[in-house]
């Protein structure tokens, strides 16, 4: 045999040697720990989505939970908003009563001043009737009688008052 054919066959040798080693180590170490690897890759992604699942289902759960809360928050508001409106008509009806009464006293109270002025200007009258009686008559009679005639006069007029043409 030629040395370059010895040298073929030995390096061929040497290679299916060298591929038996290799396909022994890959199958005795790297294929378990392949096939391992694989398992474990495949368990994360089965977790994740197991995950993902339960993700979603506390998603929708706080998303129920909100719109509870917004329904009820809703509910408290519109609650609010009716006892503010009865509490502005149960103002507005306290003022409208106490204004009702003031009008009133005011009105008593004028009527009240209205006829002091009355009497007052009466009284005013009485003097100075007499006072232009006396100057009239130039004559004096006692005050006393003047005063009664003239407050009997006005209390006439009070009465009976003349009509207006």
């Amino acid at each position: 045999m030629d040395f370059s054919l010895k040298l073929v066959l030995y390096q061929a040798i040497n290679f299916v040697l060298l591929m038996a080693i290799l396909g022994f180590i890959f199958n005795k170490f790297l294929r378990p720990f392949m096939h391992k690897r694989t398992e474990e890759i495949k368990k994360s992604f089965d977790e994740i989505e197991n995950q993902k699942k339960e993700m979603a289902l506390l998603k929708q759960q706080y998303n129920d939970q909100v719109d509870c809360l917004k329904d009820k928050a809703k509910l408290e508001i519109d609650k609010a908003i009716g006892e503010g409106s009865r509490m502005r008509d149960d103002i507005i009806a306290q003022a409208k009563k106490e204004s009702g009464a003031l009008i009133d006293r005011a009105k008593t109270e004028i009527d009240h001043e209205k006829q002091k002025a009355i009497m007052e200007l009466q009284k005013e009258v009485a003097s100075l009737t007499l006072m232009a009686t006396r100057r009239l008559i130039k004559k004096q009679m006692d005050d006393s009688t003047n005063r009664q005639l003239v407050e009997d006069f006005i209390e006439e007029l009070v009465k009976n008052p003349p009509e207006k043409t």
